[in-house]
This record gives C-alpha cells, structure tokens and sequence, in this order.
C-alpha cells in the first residue's frame, strides 16, 4: 500500500477543507492520460485502497493503479521550505528508512 508523509496528510487535509470536501469523500489518485496519476476529490469505490485520518477517507487510491504505487510515498514539497522548485504533491519511491 502506498505511504503518505505526515507533510501530505496535512496538505491533504487543507486541500479537502478548502474545496469543502463531504466527509465521505477524500483525495483520489486515479489513472490519468498517457500512464499518469490524476488527483480529483471522490468518494471511495469497490476495489479502491483508502488511507483514512481521524476515520475518514484521506486518500484514496484507485484499484487500477494501486498495485504499481506498492512501494511509493506520497509526500509534499512546501515551496517556501524549497526555494528552487514549484512546491507540491509527488510520489517517491520509499526510502530505506521509511
């Protein structure tokens, strides 16, 4: 199952306050054109991973792409923490230590 860091629970939690998320519905990775993951605010279907938080949906990741994000991490770059990049949600492979 995909990892989520503590960085991207918290910009996962204000990302669903600010669009006023329903409380069944979390962030959704989902297939996305040419092999890549889309983000969209979804309530959770059959065959979907969910990471929940206070026990509601957090992130949600979609049966179709699940299996390769296995050893991922969702994490988030702040850009005021990195000055030389964009600042955002990515996906890395685990680390050794995670």
């Amino acid at each position: 199952m995909v990892q989520v860091t503590e960085q991207a629970a918290t910009a996962l939690c204000e990302l669903l306050a600010e669009y006023a998320a329903p409380p069944e519905a979390g962030v959704r990775l989902t297939p996305g054109a040419g092999g890549n993951i889309g983000m969209v605010i979804e309530a959770p279907q059959d065959g979907d991973e969910v990471i929940n938080r206070d026990e509601t949906p957090l992130l949600i990741v979609d049966g179709a792409v699940a299996p390769g994000l296995s050893d991922m991490v969702v994490d988030f770059r702040d850009v005021r923490d990195d000055h030389q990049s964009t600042g955002g949600f990515l996906l890395r492979p685990k680390r050794p230590e995670e």
